[in-house]
């Protein structure tokens, strides 16, 4: 698959272009969710999507850091956000915002009707960088994430963007 264009090139770090993950990205994937989420998935399973040819597109600066990664799955005419993530050393600057914005135009441009994701009702960054987005609140789901260690259960909001 071509490299894909980067969105916006104003911004405070020096990133190559979005591109499909390879299988040599599912370790640096593999540690940067185990930086972003309490509830951290397998090198396993991370391959496991990306083996299925789900949307797993990744975002590394110049220096060859993976400063982003974007997980989604087409169903039907929806997609369902899996995961984003942003580097810690990479937050702050607008990653995260562009990258879903790529995502959501070249979702756009492929004919879907709508984009859902769920996120921790206490993740406040991540709903104010959905809701800026065009997201919205439609729905709630009691004790979705179940308890782990030193976190109880949490609900998730379930957020739409209608295309």
């Amino acid at each position: 698959m071509a490299a894909r264009e980067t969105p916006g090139t104003d911004l405070p770090v020096p990133l190559t272009d979005i591109r499909p993950a390879g299988t040599n990205d599912i370790y640096d994937i593999y540690m940067l969710n185990c930086k972003a989420f309490v509830e951290s998935w397998s090198v396993m399973a991370l391959g496991m999507w990306q083996e299925r040819g789900d949307d797993l597109d990744v975002w590394y600066d110049t220096d060859g850091n993976l400063a982003a990664y974007y997980l989604g799955q087409d169903v039907l005419d929806e997609v369902h956000i899996m995961q984003l993530a942003v580097a810690p050393q990479f937050r702050r600057q607008g990653l995260g915002s562009r990258l879903m914005q790529y995502e959501i135009e070249r979702k756009r441009a492929s004919g879907m009707a709508q984009m859902l994701l769920e996120v921790r009702a206490s993740n406040r960054a991540a709903q104010k960088l959905y809701t800026s987005l065009g997201f919205q609140v439609v729905g709630r789901r009691d004790g979705y994430y179940a308890p782990l260690e030193n976190h109880p259960p949490e609900d998730a909001l379930l957020m739409r963007f209608d295309f």
